[in-house]
C-alpha cells in the first residue's frame, strides 16, 4: 500500500464548505521534499483522525451515531473502507467506544491492537487503554495500560508506536502550558497485556 511505504502523508483539513470533511495527501518528491497538499478524500460526515493500515482498511473517529459534526460526544472509533464506488464507515462497537467522546487512538499497522484515549473527563483528562483484534474479527474489551502510564490526572493524546514496535509515544500534562511528549519501552508491556487480555 502506498500509504505504508513512508512516501505519503495524510492530513485532516478544513474544507471550503461546511458540509464535508476532507483528508489531504502529500507525496514525497524525488528531492526528498513534499508536494503541496491535494484532496485525497472528501466525506459528508465528521472525521477525527485518519489512520491507514497494511490491509487497506483505514480507521477514523466519526459521528456515525449523530448528525452534528461538532458534537464530538457522538463520535466513535470506526473502520473506514474505500472502494472506487463507495466509502463505508462502521463503528468498532461498545467494546471500544463509550457513550461520550472517544478521543485519540493508534491502530497497529497489522491491526492486531488499538490504543485509545479512554475515560475522558469534561476537562479532557484521560487514560490510555488497549484492545486486541481477535481472529473472529471482533475486538477485546479495552484494558488499562497500567499504573506506570496512567499515573494520575493528565491529557494523554497523540499515542503512537514506533515502526519497530518497541516504543510508545504520547502526550501528558494537565494544561497546554505543561503538556509534553513522553516515550516508554512498549514491546514487553504489549506482550504482557496481550497474554492477559486475549
Amino acid at each position: 500500500m502506498e500509504w505504508m511505504d513512508g512516501q505519503a502523508l495524510y492530513l485532516e483539513g478544513k474544507p471550503e464548505d461546511t458540509l464535508h470533511s476532507v483528508i489531504f495527501q502529500q507525496k514525497r518528491t524525488a528531492e526528498g521534499g513534499w508536494t503541496s497538499p491535494s484532496v485525497y478524500m472528501k466525506a459528508g460526515f465528521g472525521l477525527y483522525d485518519f489512520m491507514p493500515t497494511k490491509s487497506g482498511v483505514c480507521y477514523v473517529g466519526s459521528n456515525v451515531r449523530g448528525s452534528n459534526r461538532r458534537d464530538y460526544s457522538t463520535y466513535d472509533i470506526c473502520e473506514l473502507r474505500m472502494s472506487a464506488t463507495d466509502t463505508v464507515v462502521r463503528s468498532l462497537g461498545p467494546a471500544i467506544n463509550t457513550p461520550g467522546f472517544d478521543g485519540d487512538f493508534y491502530v497497529a499497522r497489522d491491526e492486531s491492537y488499538i490504543i485509545v484515549s479512554a475515560k475522558e473527563t469534561k476537562d479532557f483528562e484521560c487514560e490510555l487503554w488497549i484492545s486486541f483484534h481477535r481472529k473472529d474479527g471482533s475486538w477485546s474489551p479495552v484494558a488499562s495500560l497500567g499504573p506506570l502510564i496512567n499515573n494520575g490526572v493528565a491529557h494523554r493524546w497523540g499515542q503512537y508506536v514506533s515502526p519497530d514496535g518497541k516504543y510508545l509515544f504520547y502526550s501528558t500534562g494537565t494544561s497546554p502550558a505543561n503538556c509534553h511528549i513522553v516515550w516508554v519501552r512498549f514491546d514487553k508491556l504489549l506482550e504482557k497485556l496481550r497474554w492477559e487480555n486475549m
